[in-house]
């Protein structure tokens, strides 16, 4: 590279794309965030990605290869995809592009990333020539390179069967009800491969979505969203309409959101899928949940509780009433929680009832409920049945209204164990909250009696994990003088650094103390405060005794948690 002694900013403005107040406004932005100043002047829609590519070219002296004048295009009878592989090339943004002699071309998003280019020069043993792309190109092209290659998996049915949700029965659908016999081969091979891939991987959803010129096809791993080989544009609306087959919705009404689901006998595993579908100014996108029934083992050292967590809970859950909430977003382990909890505190002496929207994992020795609204089956409906049914401990999936919580409260106060679960972003807030909805404070008091607020956080991988040889000063800061760990990334990790997730708790135990704030109805701040002085460890903290173990990195308990 022939580096030019003009700067990228000044590039730009010389060029007439931004102006000096926008370049200026970047870079104080650029001076907070300490990210890059072409990612930033792209998010404020100053330029666009072929913008910055175009900039980096003439800076530093690169070829820019785009998909428009038809210069991404790998060389396919030369194996690059062997000397780079595939997880490597798409987490870094990087496409083998030919190999002449002992050179190797290889087209980057980031030209100045020595790191990666070094890394490139030791897996082929080649010297690297770059040129510079967009992210939008690079991606699309890396579809279209490995996507042959991993077309290559054969008997993908046989790897798997449909098994129908009510049943467990192999599901009769028949895709030739819907398209002719040369259609519907491909279609039903596609999906098969979509879930197939997804299940390999460990994902734990699929999202298909169509876009003005594009579709897309994303698996979420580990809490983050990673780019797939996304299926011909024609064929999309007939993958649609597959999957709405298998999950049976309706293949006609593409106005409306709609929900299902269907199930996969995987070797020796069953796994449920709960699609979702919503309709786009593109077309429909679906979302389908993968659960395992036998992926994660109900125990709390598994979640990631410690002794110090599991302390302030076994003294809460083997009492013989009182209502215990978990609280967090969409997707940080609620459920799991108290799946957990049930799993362990459950005995043939204890009649053990859920009413759950939807029932996630099937629980030996619990009889659990589906909601069905449209028959009137909802959350409170049923609580007033389970009453009938002599029960010891209840679950309900969610407090989402007076109703249910006055249901919930009552059952507590009568001799009931009740756990559920709310939609807070911690332990105090869940308290007010339930005030919020409706219950009075001298109701709550009684019935009370822990709230666990979670997070889930990447977990280091064990593979790649090493010591950091020269923490910097934040850790210093932080007070941790022990070791500290990284992750460099490897295959068994995709080159995430990270495999696999683990919970993060803040425990809020309601003593006689917390009883009276939340009486006279003092504010979450409040209750925070007087609770951490009495022993409850937040988010953050417990965040970082997981860093200080080795589990994960001060980046990710800052990602997932606000700072105290």
């Amino acid at each position: 590279m022939i580096k030019s002694n003009l700067k990228l900013g000044d590039i730009l403005v010389k060029q007439g794309l931004v102006t000096e107040e926008q370049l200026g406004f970047a870079l104080q932005e650029q001076e907070k965030s300490g990210g890059k100043l072409g990612e930033v002047l792209i998010k404020k829609e100053f330029v666009t990605e072929k913008d910055i590519a175009g900039a980096l070219s003439k800076q530093l002296g690169v070829l820019h290869a785009s998909l428009e004048k038809g210069l991404l295009r790998p060389n396919l009878h030369q194996g690059l995809e062997k000397l780079i592989p595939q997880d490597y090339a798409r987490f870094k943004k990087i496409l083998p592009l030919s190999k002449h002699l002992n050179t190797m071309t290889v087209a980057m998003v980031d030209p100045l990333d020595l790191i990666t280019i070094d890394d490139i020069m030791k897996m082929t043993g080649a010297d690297v020539n770059v040129v510079v792309t967009t992210e939008t190109d690079i991606n699309i092209a890396l579809n279209s390179f490995y996507h042959s290659k991993d077309m290559k998996k054969k008997s993908i049915q046989e790897q798997f069967i449909l098994m129908d949700t009510e049943t467990t029965r192999e599901q009769k659908v028949d895709v030739r009800d819907v398209f002719t016999e040369s259609e519907a081969a491909p279609i039903v091979k596609f999906c098969d491969l979509i879930l197939l891939d997804a299940i390999e991987q460990g994902a734990s959803d699929i999202h298909l979505e169509h876009f003005e010129t594009r579709v897309g096809l994303r698996y979420r791993i580990d809490g983050v969203l990673y780019e797939a080989n996304p299926p011909d544009p024609k064929m999309y609306f007939a993958i649609i309409s597959r999957m709405k087959i298998l999950a049976k919705m309706d293949i006609a009404e593409r106005r409306l959101p709609q929900d299902g689901g269907f199930s996969i006998a995987y070797g020796d595993k069953i796994i449920d899928v709960r699609a979702s579908s919503i309709p786009t100014v593109f077309g429909e996108k679906m979302v389908m949940r993968l659960l395992d029934q036998a992926r994660l083992p109900l125990v709390f050292d598994y979640l990631g509780f410690d002794s110090y967590d599991l302390n302030i809970l076994k003294s809460e859950i083997y009492k013989p009433f009182g209502m215990i909430f978990s609280t967090g977003p969409t997707g940080s382990g609620k459920s799991t929680t108290l799946y957990t909890i049930l799993n362990t505190i459950k005995t043939p002496r204890k009649n053990i009832i859920t009413i759950e929207d939807p029932v996630e994992y099937k629980l030996d020795g619990i009889n659990q409920v589906q909601v069905k609204p449209l028959i009137g089956l909802n959350f409170a409906n049923s609580l007033r049945s389970f009453l009938r049914q002599d029960p010891d401990i209840m679950m309900v999936g969610e407090v989402r209204d007076l109703e249910t919580a006055q249901m919930c409260i009552r059952a507590a106060l009568t001799g009931h164990l009740v756990l559920s679960t709310l939609h807070t972003n911690d332990a105090p807030t869940a308290v007010t909250r339930i005030m919020d909805i409706g219950i009075e404070p001298f109701l709550l008091v009684s019935a009370l009696r822990l709230v666990i607020a979670q997070r889930l956080i990447r977990r280091l991988c064990e593979d790649c994990k090493e010591e950091i040889k020269k923490p910097d000063i934040r850790f210093k800061e932080l007070g941790i003088t022990g070791p500290v760990f990284e992750s460099k990334g490897c295959e068994k990790c995709r080159f995430t650094g990270f495999k696999g997730r683990l919970g993060i708790f803040e425990l809020l135990s309601i003593n006689e103390e917390i009883r009276n704030m939340i009486y006279y109805r003092k504010s979450s701040d409040e209750i925070r405060k007087r609770a951490e002085e009495t022993g409850m460890r937040s988010l953050y903290k417990c965040g970082l005794e997981k860093m200080k173990l080795g589990l994960t990195t001060l980046e990710e308990v800052i990602a997932v948690t606000v700072s105290d």
